[in-house]
């Protein structure tokens, strides 16, 4: 595999950007590069899958260019759209039509009206809104859709259907027409074409899966294709998820339609924990940044050994990690992300490991949810670039009192990707049998720690009751800045 990190921009507070063609330019250059540095050809490329941070909502002209920069889940800035169909749409008609809440950017009909609403020329041009994979499949194959686990974050979307919803179109003042096709994440959505086999060396004709939301392909990779499992992965934000057989909806967490018919995944999701840890590098962490270009260029190795020093629950310091509002379970557009409790003693190494800390306890919250749906929780999968990390798997462990186990594969959501394009191409057929056959658990299983355990549950407790003392401190804070 390869990789690129593609920054995210934030022209004004909580507002988080991305531009599509960056993207587009990056996907290029990566898949070129993988064919010079590997024994793989060009040719041997049966089939492509896709996947996506969501929501990620492309505004696409008729043409196929981005109209606009795309707005990314984690963007807060269509807050008064979210209000208002709050009030005209009702709470629970979203709950049983859409499976969810409506939440500024954690679910893209915000975003749309809010480009509806303050870019009416952009809105005018708009052909389809996407996601993220949508604009990719019309880069490679000249057609474009979206599939069923994207589609359930957009907010108009029928979950126990896996269709459009009139109704919620009809009521959020939205034109349907500009609604993509929808496809399931195995089927083909298209063939590489022309233009894209010249900038690529692919061959043209070779099948394009319509694929899926990332957090549904790491599930995949992990296995997670019967009721019960549980998952977790870490990157730029967190999900931690059970897969369900059943259309029984808590909008205390999100809920999606899973890559194949007939099942759901329940998630709780946050929205900026790994972003956090970033956050706190690029700003804080120079030195390290610096060390880490003499050794191996992996700076969070050199983070990771410096928090291994501090003990459980940072000598009384706790870290919220609401960098840009957050999802569940506490569904607040203004929270900001806190350090509590510093004091003079606390020193960056403290620092890094209560971001690492409240990440878990943020985890911990959402798994609670989960588990008070009658989930029984034993082992948690674990995923993302944070599984490579196994003080942060053994905090996660500690904190949740649950085994966190991790695959030998070393990136779950590409191999879910690559299941998906293999039914795409007609090489697999069942995606149970091939996803239970890719995923193999390691050795490195992270078991909790009773007394690290004891200790975190302690500071879990301040966490949760810290959130309901600042909440009127964030609103306050957010009208004023």
């Amino acid at each position: 595999s390869s990789e690129y990190k593609n920054g995210i921009l934030h022209p004004r507070s909580l507002w988080a950007e991305s531009y599509p063609e960056d993207w587009w330019t990056t996907v290029c250059q990566l898949i070129i590069k993988l064919f010079q540095q590997t024994n793989v050809s060009s040719s041997q490329v049966v089939g492509i899958g896709l996947c996506n941070t969501c929501p990620s909502l492309i505004a696409l002209d008729d043409k196929g260019n981005a109209l606009r920069p795309a707005i990314l889940y984690m963007d807060q800035r269509s807050v008064k759209q979210a209000r208002m169909l709050i009030r005209k749409v009702g709470r629970q008609t979203f709950a049983e039509i859409a499976g969810n809440r409506i939440a500024p950017g954690a679910f893209s009909i915000t975003s749309m009206l809010w480009i509806k609403e303050n870019e009416p020329e952009v809105y005018k041009k708009v052909y389809k809104f996407v996601h993220a994979n949508g604009y990719f499949a019309l880069k490679l194959t000249g057609e474009t859709g979206i599939d069923p686990t994207n589609a359930s974050f957009t907010g108009i979307f029928d979950l126990k259907k896996a269709s459009w919803s009139n109704e919620l179109i009809e009521k959020t003042g939205l034109d349907g027409e500009k609604l993509p096709k929808i496809f399931w994440s195995y089927k083909k959505v298209g063939e590489v074409n022309e233009y894209a086999s010249k900038i690529l060396g692919i061959e043209k004709g070779v099948p394009v899966a319509m694929g899926c939301a990332d957090s549904a392909a790491s599930a995949l990779g992990c296995g997670i294709i019967k009721p019960g499992r549980v998952f977790e992965t870490t990157g730029t934000s967190t999900v931690v998820a059970v897969l369900s057989n059943t259309p029984k909806f808590d909008t205390r967490i999100l809920n999606r339609c899973y890559v194949m018919e007939g099942l759901w995944l329940h998630m709780g999701a946050m929205s900026t924990t790994g972003a956090s840890l970033k956050w706190f590098k690029d700003n804080l962490c120079e030195i390290e940044l610096q060390l880490s270009q003499k050794d191996d260029g992996n700076v969070y190795k050199i983070l990771d050994d410096l928090a291994a020093k501090v003990p459980a629950g940072c000598d009384g310091l706790v870290f919220f990690p609401y960098m840009s509002g957050e999802r569940s379970p506490i569904w607040d557009p203004n929270a900001r992300g806190v350090f509590f409790g510093l004091t003079l003693s606390h020193t960056k190494a403290h620092m890094i490991k209560a971001i690492l800390e409240g990440v878990a306890y943020g985890l911990r919250n959402n798994l609670e949810i989960i588990e008070s749906l009658g989930v029984k929780v034993e082992e948690v999968r674990s995923a993302g670039a944070a599984a490579r990390s196994s003080l942060w798997r053994q905090i996660k462990a500690d904190v949740l009192g649950k085994k966190i186990a991790v695959s030998s594969v070393k990136d779950a959501t590409m191999i879910g990707c690559a299941i998906l394009a293999g039914c795409a191409a007609k090489r697999y057929n069942d995606i149970v049998s091939i996803a239970d056959k890719f995923y193999h658990l390691t050795e490195d299983v992270n078991i909790p720690n009773a007394s690290a355990n004891s200790v975190y549950t302690k500071y879990y407790m301040i966490f949760k009751k810290g959130y309901k003392r600042f909440k009127s401190m964030y609103k306050e804070i957010a009208s004023v800045s």
